[in-house]
């Protein structure tokens, strides 16, 4: 090689790394073309930092197992959501996978499960944690790929072994009955878990968030073909990925801090190539199919269908019919976009309060015993 074509390709690969820094980030294709290619090369993949003294918990109410590698938090770490909000970090083995998740309240009370989506991880969900935590015993859980927990690319990332997962770890919790929440891709994981047999009557309500339900996903369609291919894996792991999903794709007006960490979680060495494999066991088509042929028949819990009114991708309209596929559902909007448990977390929490406290034991009671009294004056 000559001095001359040295001198070019330095200069030219000043020239690329130039633009991409200057990029702005939005959703354009060149912006996500860019973006995608500089993954191949420069990756904010991460192997995790451990927390300098960090506190852990005296009461240790599960076993545990080692972490997987590339991860920060240790069993039994606590951290500070909002300041005084202790949440408790945890492992445990099911199904040769290990699955990080945490616990905040009082685990005497009953539980809420919440499980999240892309690109996120349990942290997504604090507003929500910190909550409802005054008053129910809330385990959010890292889904395997995610966050801190097992991205090994040979396990089984189909939504119908990882509901089977969620189902032995909340047996080896020694959780009886318990509420569940899903978002985005979190939701298409909670609606396989409905299905499971060993759970069956065990689900006392179910949140079901930003996520289609009986009609196809509106246009725009993400493009799921693109996110199980090498261009995919090198999209998640690029600079700017989270970015322009929360600015762009979807502006949720989050603050810089919240987006830089919600950016740290999603990047722990492994995130890219796991959720590029998940992508490649399923598609919206199979997705739909599988609700119409089984799932909605096991969804036979009360069930609030939560979305967020701008969502561009998924309609108030797509969700008029809904209630009439289950047993009992209602369907309520948030002022807010996809991200509706981030954007507008006062209205959300306020949201699932007020269905707990209608589907609840007492109130459903009390409503029957009406019901009765009102039919027998007739």
């Amino acid at each position: 090689m000559t001095t001359f074509q040295i001198l070019l390709a330095i200069g030219l690969s000043m020239f690329a790394m130039w633009m991409f820094l200057r990029l702005e980030v939005s959703a354009s294709p060149l912006s996500l073309l860019i973006n995608g290619l500089s993954g191949f090369f420069l990756t904010n993949e991460h192997g995790g930092k451990p927390t300098p003294q960090c506190n852990l918990t005296d009461d240790v109410r599960y076993k545990g197992c080692t972490a997987p590698p590339n991860t920060s938090n240790v069993h039994g770490e606590i951290e500070y959501l909002h300041g005084d909000v202790p949440v408790i970090h945890w492992y445990e083995e099911v199904n040769d996978s290990i699955y990080h998740f945490v616990t905040a309240g009082d685990p005497t009370k009953e539980a809420i499960i919440i499980l999240p989506g892309l690109p996120e991880t349990w942290w997504a969900f604090h507003n929500q944690i910190v909550d409802l935590s005054a008053d129910y015993y809330v385990i959010a859980i890292d889904p395997k790929g995610y966050g801190q927990s097992d991205k090994r690319l040979h396990l089984d990332f189909t939504n119908q072994a990882m509901a089977k997962d969620i189902a032995a770890l909340v047996d080896k919790l020694g959780i009886e009955k318990f509420n569940m929440m899903g978002h985005d891709r979190g939701t298409v994981l909670t609606d396989h878990v409905t299905s499971v047999p060993s759970l069956r009557g065990r689900i006392i309500r179910y949140v079901r968030m930003q996520q289609s339900f009986n009609e196809p996903h509106g246009k725009p369609v993400p493009p799921h073909f693109l996110f199980k291919s090498r261009f995919g894996t090198a999209m998640f792991k690029s600079r700017n990925m989270v970015n322009i999903v929360y600015t762009s794709w979807f502006p949720s007006h989050l603050s810089y801090a919240t987006i830089q960490r919600l950016a740290h979680e999603f990047s722990f060495k492994g995130t890219a190539a796991a959720v590029s494999k998940y992508f490649a066991t399923t598609t919206f088509d199979i997705e739909l199919e599988d609700r119409h042929n089984y799932l909605f028949r096991s969804m036979t819990m009360p069930m609030l269908i939560l979305q967020g009114k701008y969502d561009k991708g998924q309609h108030p309209k797509e969700y008029a019919r809904s209630p009439d596929f289950v047993k009992d559902a209602r369907v309520s909007f948030i002022e807010a976009s996809h991200f509706l448990h981030l954007e507008n977390p006062r209205a959300t929490n306020r949201a699932i309060r007020k269905f707990f406290a209608e589907t609840s034991i007492t109130t459903i009671s009390k409503n029957e015993a009406l019901a009765k009294k009102i039919s027998g004056n007739a």
